[in-house]
Formats: structure tokens, sequence, C-alpha cells
């Protein structure tokens, strides 16, 4: 699936609000409409309180330097003429229902404590819990060729 960035916004606490388009034509002129809304939240440099080192290194070996709070708001069977439209309220209501949270100054530490919590969880349940959790953190864009055959290589099936 092809997706589209529309638009970056600095939030108040310093991080950035992006928004991706994941709609396609499905049939005729109708559409499937797909908005994920995207905010890539920082690693510590080192394991905080409440983050263990472990979880830490296992973000940074196979996530990167960064974790993605991710959400993913679906329309279907939309009329040609409305894409926009629809596109446009999908955002709109987005951001009213949103916003506040993600601008808290308390956000990113939340966020982080959250998905710690839940990588050592998974980490406990299995590999093929964590990476399915692992793929959600890694954020919208596909890996490259040589991430993806990196992280074959070191973490096989």
């Amino acid at each position: 699936m092809e997706r589209r960035l529309l638009e970056r916004r600095r939030l108040p606490n310093g991080l950035v609000l992006e928004f991706w388009d994941e709609s396609r034509r499905v049939a005729g002129d109708r559409w499937y409409m797909g908005l994920r809304a995207v905010v890539p939240v920082p690693l510590p440099e080192a394991a905080e309180d409440g983050i263990p080192p472990e979880v830490l290194q296992i973000l940074r070996n196979r996530v990167g330097d960064r974790i993605h709070f991710q959400f993913k708001e679906e329309r279907n069977f939309i009329p040609e003429n409305e894409v926009e439209t629809v596109r446009e309220e999908l955002k709109r209501i987005f951001l009213a229902n949103s916003l506040p949270y993600l601008s808290h100054p308390a956000f990113p530490r939340r966020f982080l404590l959250q998905k710690a919590r839940d990588v050592a969880q998974k980490m406990r349940w299995g590999e093929d819990y964590l990476e399915k959790l692992l793929d959600e953190l890694r954020g919208p864009v596909p890996p490259n060729r040589e991430e993806k055959a990196r992280r074959q290589r070191a973490y096989p099936s």
C-alpha cells in the first residue's frame, strides 16, 4: 500500500504529529479512506526509572532511536467526489479528540512507560507477540530492504 505524508505539525511538548494518507481506489469511483496519525517519541539515552535496561536495549536494537504512537481511522466505499471532505473530517475529529492528549507535557514519558511494560510482557509471552508489538512501534513507513534483512539475520524466525 502506498502511504503519503500529508502534514507535519509541531506540538507544544516538542513532539511532531504526522498525518499519513493510506487511501486507495477500490472499485469504480469508490474509495477506501485511511488516515493514520503518527507521533514519533524519542527513546531516552539510558534506562530510566520504570524502563528496564533490557527493554530499552530491545527497543533500540529492533525499532530504532524512537517509537511511534499511531492511530488509524478508516472509512469504506466513499464516493470519489467526497474523498477530500472525508479526509479533512477524519483529521478534524482526530485533532478535536486527541490533540490535548498528545500535546500534554507528560505524554512522551507516559507513552514510553506503557510501551516498556508492554514489551516486557510480550517478552514473556514469546517472540511472535513481541515482534508484532515492535512492528507497531516502528512507524508507518516500511523498513528499507537492508534494515529488514539485518533484523531477519539478527532475529531469525
